[in-house]
């Protein structure tokens, strides 16, 4: 550093850079006490380290300069000076701990760096080598500058050196690193790590069971001796060699989630992401939102609440999987989902503790009437039980609740899953039967009388996915027929597209919502501001193919949708998120509201 001190009219002689080396004291570069006014030269960092040349240059005491002799009382020192020095050695701290925070995010990762067989071990070293030295080199820039602000050059150039030195170091997204990891039912999918200044940020995306027509591609191996051919290999080269250089090389701020999701778009190229994959790009978008709430210090669900321009947060009403049919299982029920909605309780905490007594309670029953092995689960878990018909599940399920003593404060939500059963222009309620008559096909307006029968007999107060996803005139008729909730998933796909026709054609009055079935994060918040202007009711799912991650459940808070399906509260990959919501109710305190009997958001 070079001294240019001004007493009485006469200059001081500069002092040279090159003889300057640290002092010994108890604090460190990165140190955040702000006693600590020294600096410590890193010059000897050619080979990278960032960690050797500081012990070495620790115990080498700074010499005093003929300058420094002649100005030794610090009262003869202007008071600009002082200040200049201080702000220099806070800007070292701070440029320091970034440093060696990048550092050791990189250092952490390394052993999982080579995906691909032809990246060697070696090769990965000289990667990671060639990083550390790049980042010695930024110090030494930085160290320069300093020197050149201190020394009496003009403020333009000392502007434009300092404005260089800051977008060079300062970079938003420092790392980001992909690898293939499980979901929760073994099923390959895609985890990314991304490194900025704040430290790490980790997501994993849900994976899909079976595409649908207007669902965003995600990319799979396709090659069957490995992994069934479900692995993802081919999406974590696509992020680890085109989408992370492409995204560190335009130097976004985390903050600016649309423009990266729109970059991400135009890099794929394709309407439905087949070229990138949308595990690929929806992973990445996931995890910018992470570090975009780091960077704004803020929740991740009230980042997302801004994205959205939600101004009110509301808590959702969870959708309780209790038992299953339909294709997901083996008993004769055509209907693929029975659950319960605690949408009479006080909070989302009481809804928990609804919800799960009634799980307990069922599995209970299910083990004295049909014995332990009934027991087990499905996927989304739910009790699979050998009922005959969708009345008895119905019956079964309204005396469970009874016997709880909830009837009136819990109600019974239904997952049709119709394509399912779909056939000819008619739906075949003995789909499962492989002799089923082909006059025995209910009509749409028939299926649909089963419905309001139903809405009318027991608390029935919700059906999901009433009809295949193209019988778009059924949508619209049922849904003016009854005011209860006519929800479409299989309908709209979280396709905006599809989202747009529902709107238009009024059909039905809630749709779902699935990260997985997007390509990104904005797209989602799309679909979500055309239903929300459009006065529909909004439910946010999971996939049976989730991850442990918890982003869902900041995603339902931040946007107030109302509804939460998530299956049974049982497994970790589930009950995580529902207990997610339950700290953030805690943490939202007197703020936290329960949709309760408005989770359609309509009062």
């Amino acid at each position: 550093m070079m001294f240019n001190m001004d007493t009485n009219g006469h200059r001081c002689p500069l002092i040279d850079s090159a003889g300057v080396v640290p002092i010994a004291m108890n604090g460190s570069p990165s140190s955040g006490n702000s006693s600590d006014m020294f600096l410590y030269d890193d010059s000897s960092m050619s080979d990278g380290s960032l960690y050797a040349s500081d012990q070495e240059n620790h115990s080498i005491p700074r010499k005093r300069s003929d300058c420094r002799r002649l100005h030794k009382r610090r009262s003869r020192c202007p008071q600009q000076q002082i200040q200049q020095r201080q702000a220099a050695n806070m800007r070292e701290r701070r440029r320091m701990q970034s440093i060696n925070d990048a550092f050791e995010g990189l250092r952490a990762h390394i052993p999982t760096l080579p995906y691909e067989k032809r990246l060697s071990k070696v090769d990965t070293l000289k990667l990671a080598i060639g990083y550390i030295s790049f980042l010695g080199e930024l110090v030494r820039a930085d160290r320069s500058s300093s020197d050149t602000m201190l020394s009496g050059v003009t403020n333009a150039q000392n502007k434009e050196e300092q404005r260089k030195v800051i977008i060079r170091v300062n970079m938003p997204i420092k790392i980001l690193i992909a690898r293939q990891v499980y979901d929760a039912t073994g099923v390959p999918t895609v985890e990314v790590d991304l490194v900025t200044e704040l430290g790490l940020f980790r997501v994993g995306v849900p994976s899909t069971d079976v595409k649908k027509i207007g669902e965003a591609v995600q990319l799979r191996d396709n090659q069957p001796a490995c992994n069934h051919g479900m692995g993802v290999t081919m999406a974590v080269k696509n992020i680890n060699t085109i989408i992370a250089p492409e995204l560190i090389k335009q130097n976004f701020e985390v903050i600016m989630q649309k423009e990266i999701d729109q970059f991400m778009i135009s890099l794929d190229g394709t309407e439905n992401r087949s070229r990138l994959g949308s595990n690929s790009i929806m992973v990445v978008s996931m995890v910018i939102a992470k570090a975009g709430a780091a960077k704004k210090g803020v929740p991740l669900y009230r980042h997302i609440s801004d994205m959205a321009s939600v101004t009110s947060i509301v808590l959702p009403v969870p959708h309780f999987t209790i038992l299953t049919g339909g294709i997901v299982s083996s008993n004769p029920l055509a209907f693929q989902e029975y659950c319960v909605m605690p949408t009479g309780a006080s909070s989302f905490a009481d809804a928990m503790r609804m919800g799960t007594e009634i799980y307990t309670f069922t599995k209970n029953v299910i083990r004295e009437k049909y014995g332990v092995n009934a027991t087990y689960v499905s996927d989304n878990g739910g009790f699979s039980i050998p009922l005959q018909s969708h009345r008895d599940a119905l019956l079964f399920l309204t005396d469970v609740i009874k016997q709880c003593g909830y009837l009136g404060k819990v109600e019974i939500s239904i997952n049709v899953a119709a394509s399912d059963m779909h056939k000819d222009g008619a739906y075949d309620l003995e789909f499962k039967n492989e002799n089923s008559n082909p006059q025995e096909y209910m009509s749409s307006e028939k299926l649909g009388e089963v419905y309001l029968d139903n809405m009318k007999e027991f608390p029935v107060c919700s059906i999901e996915d009433g009809f295949d996803f193209d019988d778009w005139a059924a949508w619209s008729q049922l849904a003016i027929r009854t005011p209860n909730q006519i929800m479409g998933n299989d309908l709209t796909q979280t396709n905006l597209r599809r989202v747009g026709l529902a709107v238009e054609k009024k059909a039905g009055n809630a749709i779902a919502l699935r990260i997985n079935q997007a390509g990104t994060l904005t797209e989602v918040i799309d679909a979500f501001k055309m239903l929300r202007a459009n006065a529909f009711g909004i439910c946010v799912e999971d996939r049976w193919g989730d991850t442990e991650d918890l982003f869902l459940a900041d995603l339902v808070v931040g946007l107030s949708a109302g509804q939460f399906k998530c299956g049974a509260p049982a497994r970790s990959e589930r009950v995580g998120k529902y207990n997610q919501i339950i700290r953030i109710e805690e943490e939202l305190g007197a703020l936290a509201k329960y949709a309760g009997k408005n989770y359609r958001l309509q009062l």
